[in-house]
Parts: C-alpha cells; structure tokens; sequence
C-alpha cells in the first residue's frame, strides 16, 4: 500500500470518527461501528484518531485567528450596514405598505443587535490574533535557539 493510499484511508476513518462522535457515540462504538462498516478499527486507533482531531480543530482555528479574521469580521460588519441602509430605503418609501414598513423596521432592529453582539465579541477576536502572534514569536525564537546549539 502506498503513502499516499495509507494516508487517504486514515484521513477517510478520520471523518467517519469525527462523524461518529457527532452522534455522542463512545471510542468503543466507534471502533465497532468502523468495523461493522468494514474498516476493522480498534478503541485504541480511535482514542488516537480523536486526539489528531482535537489537535486538527486546534490548528484551524489558530491559522484562521492568524490570517483573515478581522477582515471577514469586518466585511460582516459592513454588510450588516448595507442590509440596513436598503431596509431604510423600504421603509422611506411613500409607496410601501405598512406591513412592508414594519418587517423594514424589524430587519434595522435585527442588524443593530447583530452588529452589537459581533461589535461586543470583537475585542476577543482580535485579542486572540494577538496571542496568536506572541505565539508565532516565541516559537520562533525557540526554533532560532534550537538551531543556534
């Protein structure tokens, strides 16, 4: 079996594994669940498979704090606005009728709640982006050290 092959039919056990959980099942269920399917698994492979989950989860979230999240947060931000802007429009309209009027009203509430709620958990995004770097540094002084010994 090849590399690549071997590597493709743990990353496939994977995604059912992950699936599994999903499902509340325990590392014994689906371990018996993968073998019932044809994929003779153990509840050690599983507990295995789950921990390089645990660690994949983990390193999308810091590459996504690390890349474009202020920029995504921001667009989101500013079609909130937009969403808004076209609601006054409705609402401005001498020809929209009075329901119109009132679900226009309910979308601009909607929108400030949003922002309000994303404008509240901003700070947070922004703190972990920091972290992220303060990481990203220190790991690199780590590995300058270790390659300076």
């Amino acid at each position: 079996m090849s590399a690549n092959n071997s590597r493709f039919l743990i990353e496939d056990r994977r995604r059912q594994v992950a699936s599994l959980l999903a499902r509340s099942m325990t590392e014994t269920e689906i371990a018996e669940e993968l073998t019932k399917r044809g994929t003779p698994t153990s509840q050690g492979t599983v507990s295995t498979d789950i921990k390089a989950l645990k660690v994949a989860s983990q390193r999308f979230i810091f590459d996504l704090a690390r890349s474009d999240i202020a920029f995504y947060y921001k667009q989101k931000l500013q079609s909130l606005d937009e969403a808004k802007r076209e609601a006054w429009k409705i609402y401005n309209n001498e020809s929209t009728m009075t329901k119109d009027k009132l679900l226009a009203l309910k979308l601009i509430i909607m929108s400030d709640e949003t922002a309000f709620k994303l404008l509240n958990e901003g700070p947070g995004i922004l703190s972990m982006q920091v972290m992220e770097n303060r990481l990203s540094r220190i790991e690199q002084e780590e590995a300058n050290n270790n390659n300076g010994r």
